[in-house]
């Protein structure tokens, strides 16, 4: 997913979270998106759901923004993380990430293997 597409799913998630503000999705979503890339990289960013996003730009705006307060949208994240990591599950997280990539690396198209040949 690139992020183009990444934001229009933002901006539709935004406004089923919060009706209100349907309108002006597209401007808050941009700012909370230009701010995160400031701290993290686009292949980071879209890696986050749209709906975990439209999230992060409701809170960025309602308690930081809105109040003057600096806070960045990386240190939302990173605070989240940290929040939710629970050791417990960690284990079983990373197994099933590591079976999702075996079977997309098992199902990609690879290239051809050359080999010289010298006689």
């Amino acid at each position: 997913m690139n992020l183009d597409h990444l934001r229009d799913q933002i901006c539709a998630s935004l406004a089923l979270l919060a009706p209100p503000l349907a309108s002006d999705a597209g401007r808050l979503v941009d700012e909370c998106l230009e701010n995160a890339q400031r701290s993290l990289r686009n292949e980071f960013i879209v890696q986050i759901s749209p709906a975990a996003w439209a999230r992060i730009t409701l809170i960025y705006f309602k308690h930081f923004v809105d109040t003057g307060c600096d806070v960045t949208v990386a240190e939302i994240v990173a605070a989240v993380i940290r929040d939710s990591i629970q050791t417990s599950r960690m284990d079983m997280v990373t197994l099933q990430l590591v079976q999702t990539k075996l079977d997309q690396q098992a199902t990609a198209k690879r290239p051809p293997e050359l080999h010289v040949v010298r006689s």
